[in-house]
This record gives structure tokens, sequence and C-alpha cells, in this order.
């Protein structure tokens, strides 16, 4: 099998997101995740009910902002330690480098999958992207 350079920017990506995820193991990417989801909630909640205290956008953006920084802070911190109480550390760092490898290869492929789209020269001939989308 030949591989196109694109497809040598989805396996880096892949590896560089084994590689990280052997060092924030599971509970590190786990807690990324439960914590962003967060934040964007509290965002999300946050905007509507800062109108009545704030008639300034920038100190209302900055008060809502603030809001969801300690929400991602806080939730992110619940997560990893229950996730790390639950799994011991040769368990964590495998599954992390597992979880991460296969978010990074689908990071790459939504990359290179975009830059076909918007038809960005070298991004065409993937032959991941194209055996992906022959089984999809």
């Amino acid at each position: 099998m030949d591989l196109a350079p694109s497809d040598y920017v989805i396996l880096a990506l892949a590896a560089g997101g084994a590689l990280t995820g052997l060092f924030i193991g599971f509970s590190g990417a786990l807690a990324f995740l439960a914590g962003a989801v967060g934040a964007s909630f509290a965002a999300r909640i946050g905007w509507p009910l800062s109108a009545s205290y704030f008639e300034s956008g920038l100190a209302r953006g900055v008060a809502v902002a603030l809001g969801a920084l300690l929400a991602f802070w806080l939730v992110r911190a619940v997560v990893r330690r229950t996730v790390k109480c639950a799994l011991a550390q040769p368990g964590d760092a495998i599954f992390g480098a597992i979880a991460a490898a296969v978010s990074g290869l689908a990071a790459g492929l939504g990359v290179i999958w975009l830059a076909q789209f918007l038809g960005i020269p070298g991004a065409e001939g993937s032959v991941l992207l194209a055996e992906l989308a022959a089984h999809v």
C-alpha cells in the first residue's frame, strides 16, 4: 500500500496523540473532555443569566469566561481524581495512549477531509481516508 503525503499527516497526528496519551493517561484525557463539556455548558447557561447583572458587554464576557474557566477546572479535577482512583497507573497510561491515538487519528482524518473539501492542494489521494469512506 502506497501512502500519500496526507496519510503521513494522519499517522503523525495519531502517533503524537498516543505519545501524549501515555503521559496524561486515560484519566487526563477523559477529564479534559468532561471539563470542556462542563465549561461549554457553564458558558451557555451563564451568558443569558449574566444579562441582568452586567451592562457592559466586555464585563459580561469576562465574567462568563471566568465562570466557564472555573467550571472547567472543577469538573476536570473531580473527573481526574475519580478515574485515577478507579484505574491503576499502568492501565491508565495504556488506555490513555489508545484513546489519544484514536482521537488523533480521528482529528487527522477530519483535517484531511476538510482540506479535500476546501480544495487545498496536496490533500488529495489519501489512502486512509478513501479506505474509511469505503467502509462508512
